[in-house]
């Protein structure tokens, strides 16, 4: 049932507010009012201000930049790769058809990375591998119920002991010339490792498709298609940046990362099938495999029509085959969805920072983090499309083939994080190369996500922004744990185990619980955050084919402006087929709170439970269980509530939530319209233009963006 107030004006008050102290204590979502603004009165306290924490108690240090003397090699740009202000390259960069000029830094970068792998482990692998037993040994001495698998903690491997004197691999600008920008394919980070991107540095992903899909026999890569019967998937390309089995690993630096999604794919193998704008191909995969050229009319086995050995239409980009993949075959056969590459792929792994990079225009999702303890993302800024998707001349300036601009809608699939649980524990080498790993022993990884922080980043995207996967879970066997649970194994120099605090975000879907939730989601903390202009704000959402419990999500102090959907919590999120038809995966979402949530502009929200019997497979009702407090909109008569199966705990109020019998909705106090905005939490320096990119932003800057 849709909801809204009537028309009758409510009351606003405007609070001028300063503060002395915002940021210096805890910004935790436990954190009062006045702890949090010292000038405040004790009678009357000033509410939290969003956006201005510098520093937070409840979090780990902020992570640093190596020093000279930590670098192992220092990598210079070519004078022929010159970015461009708009982001993009210069006219005739890659232009050509060999993996020399579309692909030439990728070697020599990643025999950097190979080098200081192999240093850093001859250094402290040892160590490593022996703190790591001595951990298992004293975990299984103690009995430690409800562990699948014993090993040293991050927080542990974090000690000075088990890093090398030096582990960075430094990409910097030319000394010689304007050079300021690196084309690679795919890299392998080592484990110890840190690829830092200097400021001034872009790196480009290469167009050239054989960088992703170096095997003949496949997987094959850039398609939407891989049979008449099989979709596409990312997982068959290489990421561009990817790492296994790792500790102490990280990519930093004030530089960027561009995967240009946008510019047309081309390849250093004339045989290798790509799919044109026309829609028609320029081999089969099953000739390709062959090392045979198809002729003229043969069908397609990528997601094309027909071979045309004479077309001169353009090939597809990358996005171009995530908006035919999900937003045309899949709807029409079923089987359509892109296999477009990953910006970052990272799989077990101990301490893995992010720290002050740029990533723009991934083919695919940006970073897809599973099974790490010690997961870091700091000042990371993610915006996509930037100005260069369009701009880029590699890509001719071309719309994509339907005839549409680059935008966040034809961004598809682009998430900015994707942190998950792995699906299982595993005891392998620390990967020390592209090639080799350590001898010096192995080392257990849980698999679980633990210890994880997003702080301080800036996020735009055309997709999820953070999305928490649910979807794996390491446990033991009937130990009733959680696949990501915040309360797990905390390290001592944090609050709280999973934080996302003190956030920018713009376009996307917001911060998201799901769509997988089937192995449970439980303890995550979120505040301090602005969405401005978000499609969706705050969301959990699954369905009955990736259901599970999600409990215990906190949300406070959050500024929410002209968003689509301010909230959406749902178990409907879509149709999906179940894997098995007469076992559902019931979405249960309970113990949820938002505190402090303040809502300007005109938005809808949905809350949603699962209803009894859903579907005609006899079950339960499994209602969302939320508690909102000081919950406040500027314009209440301007927000639509939908609601259903939900039992709601109201206090302080004004969105248009009503008890209904026929929806099932059942309130503990209620709403009211006629509420002051007095106490909503301080947006006044929540919202910020994107920061420090110049004109890559293809909003450009206003005159917010410099106060």
């Amino acid at each position: 049932m849709l909801y809204r107030f009537g028309v009758i004006p409510c009351l606003v008050i405007t609070l001028a507010v300063s503060l002395t102290a915002c940021g210096s204590g805890d910004n935790s979502p436990s954190a009062s009012n006045s702890d949090n603004n010292a000038t405040s009165s004790a009678a009357h306290p000033a509410p939290f201000k969003v956006g201005v924490a510098t520093s937070d108690a409840a979090l780990p240090p902020a992570p640093q930049l190596p020093t000279d003397a930590q670098v192992c090699s220092t990598l210079e740009a070519s004078n022929s790769l010159v970015r461009q202000p708009s982001g993009a390259l210069g006219p005739e960069a890659d232009n050509g058809t060999t993996s020399a000029i579309l692909n030439p830094d990728q070697a020599r970068i990643q025999a950097a990375l190979d080098a200081c792998g192999a240093a850093v482990d001859a250094q402290v692998s040892a160590a490593i591998s022996a703190a790591d037993a001595a951990a298992a040994a004293a975990q299984k001495a103690a009995a430690k119920p409800n562990i699948n698998i014993a090993g040293a903690s991050a927080q542990q491997l974090a000690a000075p002991q088990y890093r090398a004197s030096q582990f960075a691999v430094r990409l910097v600008v030319s000394s010689t010339g304007a050079g300021n920008s690196f084309i690679t394919g795919p890299l392998t980070l080592p484990s110890g490792v840190t690829l830092w991107i200097d400021t001034g540095v872009t790196v480009y992903a290469t167009r050239d498709v054989m960088a992703y899909a170096p095997n003949p026999a496949g997987p094959y890569c850039a398609n939407t298609a891989v049979s008449s019967t099989k979709a596409g998937s990312s997982g068959n390309c290489l990421p561009l940046i990817g790492g296994s089995y790792l500790v102490n690993s990280a990519v930093v630096g004030g530089g960027s990362i561009d995967s240009r999604a946008a510019s047309e794919i081309v390849s250093s193998n004339s045989l290798y099938p790509l799919m044109r704008v026309d829609l028609s191909c320029t081999n089969t995969y099953t000739a390709y495999a062959q090392g045979l050229q198809a002729t003229t009319g043969t069908p397609c086995d990528n997601g094309g029509n027909f071979v045309n050995t004479s077309a001169s239409s353009r090939h597809m980009t990358w996005w171009d085959l995530a908006w035919l993949g999900n937003m045309i075959e899949n709807g029409t056969t079923g089987v359509g969805s892109q296999s477009n590459f990953r910006m970052m792929v990272f799989n077990y792994a101990k301490n893995l920072t992010l720290f002050g990079i740029t990533m723009n225009n991934s083919a695919n999702f940006h970073v897809v983090p599973s099974g790490v303890d010690g997961l870091t993302v700091w000042n990371v800024k993610v915006q996509t499309p930037s100005l260069s998707a369009s701009a880029n001349p590699a890509g001719n300036g071309n719309p994509n083939y339907l005839g549409m601009v680059p935008t966040i809608d034809t961004a598809k699939n682009t998430d900015a994080f994707d942190p998950g649980s792995a699906s299982k524990a595993a005891v392998q080498a620390l990967t020390i190369g592209s090639t080799k790993t350590s001898t010096a022993g192995k080392i257990s990884f849980d698999g679980y996500l633990k210890n994880t922080v997003f702080a301080y980043n800036y996020i735009s995207t055309g997709d999820d922004d953070i999305a928490i996967k649910g979807s794996a879970n390491p446990s033991p066997a009937g130990s009733g744990l959680f696949g990501i649970d915040g309360n797990r194994d905390v390290a001592t120099d944090r609050k709280y185990g999973f934080v996302i605090a003190h956030n920018h975000i713009y376009a996307g879907h917001g911060v998201s619980v799901g769509s997988e939730t089937n192995a449970g989601v439980t303890n995550i903390q979120v505040y301090d955050n602005s969405f401005d202009g978000s499609e969706q704000a705050l969301r959990i959402k699954s369905d009955w084919a990736r259901g599970g419990i999600v409990t215990n999500i906190n949300y406070n102090d959050i500024c929410i402006r002209d968003s689509g959907q301010a909230l959406l919590f749902t178990p409907y999120y879509s149709t999906k087929a179940l894997p098995n038809p007469t076992s559902p995966l019931y979405p249960d979402f309970h113990d949820i709170t938002l505190s402090n949530v303040h809502i300007i502009g005109t938005t809808s929200a949905i809350f949603e439970g699962f209803q009894a019997n859903t579907g005609g497979i006899a079950h339960a009702a499994l209602p969302l269980g939320m508690t909102l407090t000081n919950v406040l909109a500027d314009s209440p008569s301007n927000v639509a509530v939908t609601a259903s199966d939900a039992n709601l705990t109201l206090n302080n109020v004004n969105l248009p939530i009503f008890p209904s019998n026929a929806n099932r909705v059942v309130l503990t106090g209620a709403a009211s319209q006629s509420l002051s905005t007095a106490k909503a939490v301080d947006c006044s320096s929540a919202y910020v233009d994107f920061p420090g990119i110049g004109d890559s932003s293809p909003s450009g800057q206003t005159w917010a963006g410099s106060q």
